[in-house]
């Protein structure tokens, strides 16, 4: 009888352990799966950089998040991206705002030609508004974190820009607010979208551009465009967000809402410190073609440029009024901008990064 008794006893030990053991078995096995979209090429080098932010949140949360990479546009295009998130097409997806015109009104006050010294710079900027001002803009999505690219590459063709008289009568391609500094800068805008702008160069449709530096190397730009003058006093940017669908954010476990804030925090620099880089890159392929000049404006005329573009905030300050905001509000928003690029200008150097300003480039 003993015997029976420890016999079932033993029996019941080891079934309770195996269900046990089974049901964490069932646990570790719950992989949350994601999707996450990017729409640049498979060769520009921040698609590679979302590739690997994704493998990173896999390996810290020892593989119980799996993300689906879609590159390339593959899943979602640009212009689409605000809505795919939002409706669960795209789990996670990278775009910038310039896409979407009016979808993102205050962060627009970013996008406007503040004069930006390189995409480091306006990266931190962007990172410090939407943090101190929290646009309502946002609230159907959750920012995972945000980064910029300057349009200081004053590119074009076959005509060297070291006033602002050289720009009359000259067509450059530019979208949404750079248009309004092109416009200002008495050129004449033309909105061309990235993958048909250097055949709209080299085919003369325009006679350049104002945009990224970086993309004298990454679209090619400085086989079509012998000059370019880094004209950062008058630097838009784009600003750009990797941003993921809220409701799948909302329903993420808190630990694993850990390990992407901690890993957003990383990528984040590194993809400010990629602009750079990637700009420094851009010059460096153009001054190695024969021919090809990358130059500063003078500083005279690179404030003759600056107070060109004045107005575009003027009229961004304007419109904003119009739409039911306070003037004193949207003023403040300028002027936080301008005291954050001050900041991070002077700290870029102090936290020795690579700029553009490394490269030696004349005056033009």
């Amino acid at each position: 009888m003993k015997k029976i008794v420890f016999l079932s006893l033993v029996v019941i030990i080891l079934a309770a352990f195996n269900l046990t053991g089974c049901s964490s078995e069932t646990e570790v096995a719950e992989v949350i799966e994601l999707s996450s979209s990017c729409y640049l090429p498979v060769t520009h080098p921040f698609t590679a950089l979302q590739e690997d932010w994704g493998k990173a949140i896999n390996a810290r949360s020892n593989g119980r998040v799996n993300i689906t990479y879609y590159p390339g546009g593959s899943l979602v295009k640009a212009p689409a991206t605000p809505d795919a998130l939002v409706e669960g097409i795209a789990d996670i997806a990278f775009a910038h705002i310039g896409y979407n015109p009016g979808r993102f009104p205050v962060s627009e006050a970013l996008d406007l030609p503040m004069g930006y010294p390189t995409g480091w710079v306006g990266s931190h900027v962007a990172t410090d508004f939407l943090n101190e001002f929290q646009p309502a803009e946002w609230d159907s999505l959750h920012i995972l974190f945000v980064n910029a690219g300057c349009t200081a590459g004053l590119m074009l063709r076959d005509t060297k820009v070291t006033k602002l008289e050289d720009l009359a009568g000259k067509t450059l391609r530019g979208a949404g607010e750079v248009a309004s500094a092109i416009t200002a800068l008495g050129a004449t805008a033309r909105d061309i979208s990235m993958v048909e702008m250097y055949d709209s160069v080299s085919k003369g449709v325009v006679d350049g551009t104002l945009v990224g530096i970086e993309t004298l190397k990454s679209f090619k730009m400085a086989d079509v465009c012998k000059y370019t003058a880094f004209a950062w006093q008058v630097g838009n940017m784009y600003t750009f967000y990797l941003a993921m669908n809220k409701a799948k954010w909302d329903a993420l476990p808190d630990d694993i809402k850990d390990v992407f804030n901690e890993v957003n925090a990383e990528y984040a620099e590194k993809y400010a410190v990629k602009w750079n880089e990637i700009d420094v890159a851009g010059i460096n392929h153009s001054l190695s073609i024969p021919g090809n000049e990358v130059y500063l404006l003078s500083d005279a005329e690179g404030e003759r440029f600056r107070a060109a573009v004045q107005p575009v905030i003027s009229n961004y300050i304007d419109a904003m009024v119009a739409k039911g905001y306070d003037r004193g509000e949207v003023e403040d928003w300028i002027q936080y901008i301008r005291d954050r690029i001050e900041y991070w200008q002077a700290k870029e150097p102090e936290a020795n990064i690579a700029s553009p300003f490394d490269v030696n480039l004349p005056v033009g």
